[in-house]
């Protein structure tokens, strides 16, 4: 009986890192987006696109080769969203994915601003400050697809840019 106790949790513990490894994602912090400075200087202060503030904002993808077939390629995590006056949001952010270029095999590449390839903004719903998406494109890419470059962006309730790809170095 002990022995069995001893190969069941060998069993447990063996298994354990196959359950964990199976499926494994890439996480990206999205930061805040900064406005565009026209002039020649540096503009300062620094001002952001959107009034609204986050926490975090964690773009999650697997870490495979390939798309995921019928799953989900996409999930967003969002932490402490917060409107102009510092209250906790509950409402919707768009989430826009971009495709960047597309190249179908046996079809060819298509024009970067072409419609067959544009991707419309998703809503995002939040509850005090919270939300989690999990993006699933519809339909979904055709084999032997492949697409360069592209993003993703996070604009709030007013239509302003939120959250984009990039880096912030700690303060």
């Amino acid at each position: 009986m002990a022995h069995m106790l001893r190969s069941l949790g060998l069993l447990v513990a063996l298994g354990a890192p196959a359950v964990t490894a199976a499926a494994p994602y890439n996480r990206v912090y999205l930061v805040p987006a900064v406005k565009q400075c026209l002039g020649r200087a540096a503009c300062q202060p620094r001002e952001f696109e959107s009034r609204y503030t986050f926490q975090t904002i964690v773009l999650r993808s697997p870490a495979t080769r390939y798309l995921p077939v019928d799953k989900p390629s996409l999930f967003l995590e969002v932490h402490g969203v917060r409107d102009p006056s510092g209250a906790p949001v509950t409402g919707n952010l768009k989430l826009k994915v971009h495709s960047g270029r597309v190249s179908l095999a046996g079809l060819g590449t298509f024009p970067d601003d072409s419609p067959l390839t544009q991707v419309a903004p998703v809503s995002v719903p939040l509850k005090n400050g919270n939300g989690r998406y999990a993006y699933r494109p519809e339909p979904q890419a055709p084999n032997g697809t492949i697409v360069n470059g592209g993003g993703v962006e996070v604009y709030d309730p007013e239509g302003n840019l939120l959250a984009v790809t990039g880096t912030v170095a700690k303060p």
